[in-house]
């Protein structure tokens, strides 16, 4: 996909709530969100925020903490950024030790696209944009005429040292925005009451869900079981209902692995050769082992000592969105 899906008019947004009976601007203020918002925009949340009043031509962009809740923006944003991340890192750490003086060191748009071939241009393209928005790195550079940019790589990058998936990510950024909100005003970040815990959403990703139903129409393959796991799953999880939720992902990991090619998912978290292959195949190797926890929630008898699973014992939405994810490129 060659366009930013971060980023669209908030014109746009109010009247596709508008469309479906939903209020945009009441949705985005209930976003949760982390620290504080004096000075402007020292929060961090799954959006930007604006300064009121918001116009519609204004501009609603999405930050990567997004990507927790939208397997589509994680593909395409968070996975990337995650490696542009790991690179400006290792930049950061390898530049020269000078006694008397600190050395600049600048990331270009050529040279990131020299060492991670992977990103797609679109992505390399918005690069310098998202980064402007993540509170916990501090960043400048420049547009060159040609179409490539420079971006300056300092110490603030250090924070997010051993970051290796964008879960890991927005907690280290969530810490650090927290902290710095605690130091700028001690007294009223003591006085709030805590904040309420957000409302859970759904597991599988909406929008996920909605491109299986539309590949169902092109391939052989029959989803409609898949679907309907699927959609139990999310309302079990809206619900908090931890054993029918673990049934559930384990019923979905016990029924996806022939588009795979391969009979189970412990053979499919093995050989199968995903197309974020580091990340992607983690995801699904967490999966794979979580088969213990599930197998404990559908076959341990009862006894004197039984141990009791919780909403914290399940994996990650994100892990099985991706595969999930996966399946649908082999569909389409």
């Amino acid at each position: 996909m060659a366009r930013d899906r971060r980023v669209a008019a908030v014109g746009y947004v109010q009247h596709y709530f508008d469309q479906r009976g939903g209020d945009a601007d009441a949705t985005f203020q209930s976003l949760p969100r982390v620290g504080s918002e004096v000075p402007y925009a020292s929060g961090y949340g799954f959006t930007v925020p604006m300064r009121a009043p918001i116009g519609p031509r204004d501009k609603a962009r999405l930050t990567v903490a997004a990507c927790l809740k939208l397997a589509k923006v994680r593909v395409m944003v968070g996975d990337p950024f995650v490696q542009a991340l790991r690179h400006m890192i290792d930049l950061y750490i390898k530049r020269p030790i000078l006694v008397d003086e600190v050395p600049t060191i600048i990331l270009r748009s050529g040279e990131l696209t020299s060492a991670l071939p992977n990103l797609k241009p679109w992505f390399v393209k918005v690069l310098p944009d998202l980064l402007s928005y993540e509170p916990a790195i501090s960043t400048g550079g420049a547009h060159l005429p040609d179409g490539s940019w420079e971006r300056e790589v300092t110490r603030s990058v250090m924070q997010l040292r051993g970051v290796d998936t964008v879960e890991e990510y927005v907690a280290k950024t969530c810490e650090i925005v927290a902290a710095a909100a605690a130091q700028f005003a001690p007294a009223v970040v003591a006085e709030e009451p805590p904040a309420a815990a957000p409302e859970r959403g759904p597991y599988i990703d909406v929008d996920l869900l909605d491109d299986l139903d539309q590949a169902a129409q092109k391939t052989s393959w029959k989803v409609h079981k898949l679907i309907a796991l699927c959609l139990e799953l999310n309302d079990n999880y809206v619900a908090g209902n931890p054993y029918a939720c673990a049934a559930l992902i384990r019923a979905i990991l016990d029924h996806i692995p022939p588009v795979f090619g391969h009979q189970d998912f412990k053979q499919v978290a093995a050989q199968h050769m995903f197309a974020v292959k580091r990340t992607d195949k983690a995801h699904a190797q967490r999966l794979a082992a979580f088969k213990d926890i599930a197998d404990d929630v559908m076959h341990r008898p009862i006894s004197a000592t039984v141990p009791v699973i919780s909403m914290n014992d399940l994996p990650e939405p994100a892990r099985l969105n991706a595969v999930l994810q996966e399946l649908l490129s082999i569909l389409q």
